[in-house]
């Protein structure tokens, strides 16, 4: 009945022939606009109660997430894909993203963007998944249970665990919690799946006679044992068990992002995969995940997207190898609930390594922030950008970083050349 099928949740986006689904959140209901979604041409709307529209348009399930979930499941069950699942606190999209560019669209998916959750992932495969022998997906949480969810769906062969910081701390309930969330996706992973673990005594004395690998920086089965910095280039030296690689990317990697490269060699080793290397030294970043622009003879880092204090201290050490003079614009680090005033001042000490921090205050959590190398607060992109390009010169590098929800990419696009929009 749903064979071929495209599915959407937001009737906004309801399209001729297209299945409504309409999901219960936290803010509104989806059973509300399903008159709207059929009205836009939806052939039919899934639904767990009835609603006032002609009823041959409707289609009765006990739990329309659930429905959304099984029918996903099912149709992996009918293809039986080789699964890759891979989590984190940071750096998942685009090691997902780098596995996928090296194996082509025509023998991988992955879940485009962040369709990373409950509702993401499903409608991803339901609407994306074409039968390709190779998944390769980004599993998200907030909370503990959200991965063991995730894993009940699209099962993984191969359960990559990246890192396990302090992101989304607030809302998963502290560390401890974070870890353990993190770690269903190996407590979740087939009967005879292998692991691949970040090389971190958190990780490996909570993981028990399961299958796993390690990889990490000069350590672990596969490890980055040095890299440089050549121009927009990064040199890399990697020692895995089936050798050792050269790999030179054609734009700057920050630590973090060579490390995990090393997690993909051994993801391809574990598939048996023959990977040709130079597609994985081609990739660039999208925008907003550590995208290193060279303007005017200054580095400009845009890591905009999203922020936690690991990827700071990370991106902070890798400006400091890349500019004579270093500087960064910085907003709130988000859902880090009752521990945000403890992030903030662990983020002033990060950001003191630098010559100046422009604040850009719109959300007021970054307040509590402290730092003697503040230069500027403001709420106002103009007023940032214009301080900015008055002070730096040739060979200083400058960092733009938040969380997501701050909209820092308003601030990068202005100083860019774009409207702070």
């Amino acid at each position: 009945m749903f064979e071929n099928a495209k599915f959407v949740i937001d009737s906004r986006e309801a399209f001729e022939g297209c299945i409504f689904v309409a999901l219960k959140g936290e803010r509104t209901d989806g059973h509300y606009y399903v008159r709207e979604a059929l009205e836009k041409g939806a052939a039919l709307a899934v639904v767990e109660r009835p609603v006032d529209v002609q009823k041959e348009k409707l289609y009765f399930v006990e739990d329309t997430r659930l429905f959304l979930q099984e029918l996903a499941k099912q149709k992996i069950v009918k293809h039986e894909p080789k699964i890759v699942g891979i989590t984190g606190s940071n750096g998942k999209t685009t090691a997902k993203e780098m596995i996928h560019h090296c194996l082509g669209e025509e023998i991988a998916f992955r879940n485009p963007g962040n369709l990373n959750t409950e509702i993401g992932l499903p409608l991803s495969i339901l609407n994306d998944y074409r039968g390709q022998p190779y998944m390769i997906l980004e599993m998200a949480m907030n909370k503990p249970g959200d991965i063991a969810t995730l894993c009940r769906i699209a099962q993984p062969h191969v359960s990559v665990l990246l890192n396990v910081g302090t992101a989304h701390r607030g809302v998963a309930g502290g560390d401890e919690q974070i870890l353990k969330g993190k770690l269903e996706i190996v407590e979740n992973m087939r009967e005879n799946g292998i692991a691949i673990l970040h090389n971190d005594p958190r990780i490996l004395e909570r993981v028990r006679s399961r299958d796993f690998v390690t990889f990490g920086f000069q350590s672990g089965d596969y490890r980055l044992t040095s890299y440089v910095y050549e121009g927009l280039s990064t040199r890399a030296w990697y020692e895995t068990p089936k050798g050792v690689h050269q790999l030179r990317f054609s734009t700057i990697f920050n630590v973090g992002q060579l490390v995990n490269v090393a997690a993909i060699l051994a993801v391809f080793d574990v598939l048996d995969l023959r990977v040709d290397l130079t597609k994985l030294e081609s990739f660039v970043p999208v925008g907003g995940r550590f995208r290193v622009l060279l303007i005017d003879e200054v580095y400009v880092v845009d890591d905009t997207y999203n922020a936690s204090l690991e990827s700071f201290k990370v991106a902070v050490e890798t400006l400091k190898k890349l500019g004579e003079r270093t500087y960064a614009v910085v907003g709130s680090i988000k859902e880090q609930g009752v521990y945000s005033q403890e992030t903030h001042r662990q983020l002033g000490k990060i950001l003191e390594q630098l010559d100046g921090v422009f604040v850009y205050n719109v959300d007021h959590e970054i307040d509590s922030m402290e730092c003697s190398k503040i230069l500027l607060k403001s709420d106002e992109p103009e007023v940032i950008v214009t301080k900015l390009k008055n002070l730096l010169r040739r060979k200083d590098a400058v960092l733009f970083k938040a969380s997501r929800a701050v909209g820092m990419e308003k601030v990068v696009n202005l100083f860019l050349g774009g409207k702070a929009e």
